[in-house]
């Protein structure tokens, strides 16, 4: 039997953990690892290839160059290896970036809330589908960008991803441990169900984010106990239970290699996860190589949960994506980015995301430097 393959594409924040997690894994598969900067690229793979030798380890690794803004080349990438999953860890400009501003700045400008960033998170994956598409690989794809309000979009033009990553997942782990550690048994004794967009993740970590809708529900065993618990105060000891700062992408990482495994398993598993069937925000899923379905437990309509994460959505800065690409900030969202950045754009469309992002990036790099912010 042939080994998997596996194109990761980005190693950045999460990609490089990625990459470092898996090289030290026995059962790693054959890794193609593609980056639009090919010297540091290279020396990432090398450093990575290094590291699992120490440990007696000898995955097939290989680095090739890639520019997501050429499809065609790209696809014919795609094409040439010919992988089992493709992992999405690019973006045009990182969710944290605001941080360089001047606290009193930053904070004006973080009201947005990251929504108002998704041209740039969703631009080079909108790309990437199509040259996934044109290969005719019928690759499963992990797509770690933002995957609650990216995936949707995704969806939205007919280039969905499988599933996203974290978010969701990084919630619920903390639930189930503070909910063991209160009923006094083994985790492993302990369900947590979770409904939940990214806002949940971020409202407390961020600066003028509002708190959004959730669902819970808490099982020990087969017997239902989430009447025992304030399941608010639960999910947020939960996001406590991490450093501030990106610390978590670790844990975003793993989640990545749970979810990129789990795409190539005839079997499958359950978890929980952002972004499957191109819904917004995070659900309880079961993952195998057929894809990502919703598996919601007795309690809540799928529905329900769909309009809980929309409801978010709005919140995390976008009311609406329509069918067929077209996507709506929310009305604070885009009032801020008018009036601090001069960006005045309330819709625009996926099939145009690489543009916008570009727009978008060029106002606030000049803003920015407008507040005393250098950039390389």
């Amino acid at each position: 039997m042939s080994k998997n393959k596996v194109l990761l594409l980005g190693i950045g924040d999460i990609g490089k953990q990625v990459l470092n997690f898996l090289v030290r894994d026995p059962k790693c598969p054959e890794l193609l690892v593609g980056d639009s900067n090919e010297e540091f690229g290279r020396k990432r793979v090398n450093a990575a290839i290094s590291n699992a030798t120490v440990a007696g380890l000898y995955p097939k690794v290989t680095f090739e160059k890639f520019d997501l803004s050429n499809v065609d080349r790209t696809s014919e990438q795609v094409a040439r290896f010919k992988p089992d999953v493709v992992i999405n860890g690019t973006v045009m400009q990182t969710w944290h970036v605001i941080r360089a501003l001047p606290q009193e700045v930053y904070q004006q400008l973080s009201r947005a809330t990251l929504g108002a960033w998704t041209p740039c998170q969703v631009a080079l994956a909108y790309k990437m589908m199509q040259a996934i598409k044109e290969s005719g690989v019928p690759a499963r794809v992990v797509n770690t960008a933002f995957s609650c309000e990216t995936n949707p979009m995704l969806a939205s033009v007919g280039l969905p991803a499988d599933i996203g990553i974290g978010n969701v997942e990084l919630l619920q782990p903390g639930c189930r441990m503070l909910a063991a550690e209160k009923l006094g048994v083994p985790i492993s004794m302990v369900q947590v169900y979770l409904v939940v967009h990214h806002l949940w993740w971020v409202y407390r970590r961020e600066f003028g984010y509002r708190e959004g809708p959730y669902w819970m529900k808490v099982m020990l065993n087969d017997k239902d106990v989430t009447g025992q618990f304030d399941t608010k105060r639960l999910l947020s000891d939960s996001d406590e239970l991490y450093n501030p700062g990106a610390d978590f992408t670790v844990f975003s990482a793993a989640s990545t290699i749970k979810n990129m495994y789990a795409l190539m398993d005839p079997v499958g598993i359950f978890t929980h996860s952002p972004g499957p069937e191109g819904l917004p925000g995070g659900y309880p899923v079961f993952i195998s190589q057929e894809g990502a379905k919703v598996c919601l437990p007795e309690g809540i309509t799928l529905k329900e949960a769909i309009e809980i994460n929309e409801r978010s959505q709005y919140l995390d800065g976008i009311a609406k994506i329509e069918k067929g690409g077209t996507v709506h900030y929310s009305d604070f969202t885009a009032e801020i980015l008018k009036n601090m950045l001069n960006f005045d754009r309330p819709t625009w469309k996926v099939q145009e995301s690489y543009e916008v992002a570009k727009e978008l990036m060029s106002k606030y790099r000049e803003f920015a430097t407008k507040h005393g912010v250098k950039f390389d």
